[in-house]
């Protein structure tokens, strides 16, 4: 559950988040040689190589150029009903509540009026949302592309994630999709939330409740 919450919360940061699976990936001797990758598959692991790279280094504001379009539409709603406190967040999938009351939690409201969402990422990656290691210990498995969109197993340690990588390509250029990350974790808080037998919002509550760091303090009125 933990390792869904760090997926979660460093996808709204604008992080290449992942939940391993349970077993790892193995090799078969009895295999023939992987094909050389072609030209498009090349540009894609390119791509996703220059975002690990960066938040490697903790540059996570160099991610966001490298973000499709329907990627930044989303942070930005997120980052939207995150700054107005009087927003209601009911209308809202699973996955932007968790990012939302996330934010609020742990960004001050001065701070999320400030931050644009390159400094929200390098905010993310400076207080380690995901973790010091993970990025480090991420790679990308065999690229599939069809079209103008294309999709790798994410890997952490060799094992794959829940979620595969999602690239589209846009003006020529490819770039990393994250909605799918939204889409699947939603669905999951939904499920878990119902499981428990508490409501979406009371459940996001308690999952955030039990991650690492401190809340943010709200500043208060004379």
């Amino acid at each position: 559950m933990r390792s869904l919450s760090r997926s979660l919360f460093l996808s709204l940061s604008l992080a290449l988040a992942a939940v391993p699976a349970l077993a790892p990936l193995t090799a078969s001797p009895a295999l023939a040689a992987p094909e050389a990758p072609s030209p498009e598959e090349r540009q894609v692991t390119a791509t996703f190589e220059t975002a690990r790279k960066a938040l490697a280094a903790k540059r996570g504001s160099a991610v966001v150029p490298l973000l499709s379009e329907a990627s930044v539409a989303k942070l930005e709603k997120v980052q939207a009903a995150a700054r107005n406190p009087a927003t209601r967040i009911d209308g809202l999938d699973p996955g932007e509540k968790f990012a939302v009351m996330g934010l609020r939690r742990y960004v001050s409201p001065a701070e999320l009026r400030r931050m644009t969402l390159g400094d929200l990422a390098d905010h993310a990656m400076k207080n380690g949302w995901l973790g010091p290691n993970a990025i480090a210990r991420s790679a990308l498995g065999p690229v599939r592309v069809r079209g103008d969109r294309a999709s790798a197993i994410l890997l952490v340690d060799n094992r794959p994630a829940m979620v595969p990588a999602d690239f589209v390509r846009e003006g020529g250029v490819w770039r990393i999709d994250l909605t799918n990350v939204f889409s699947y974790g939603g669905q999951m808080l939904q499920g878990f939330a119902a499981m428990s037998g508490k409501t979406e919002e009371a459940f996001i509550t308690g999952l955030l409740e039990r991650l690492p760091g401190k809340p943010a303090m709200a500043p208060t009125g004379k």
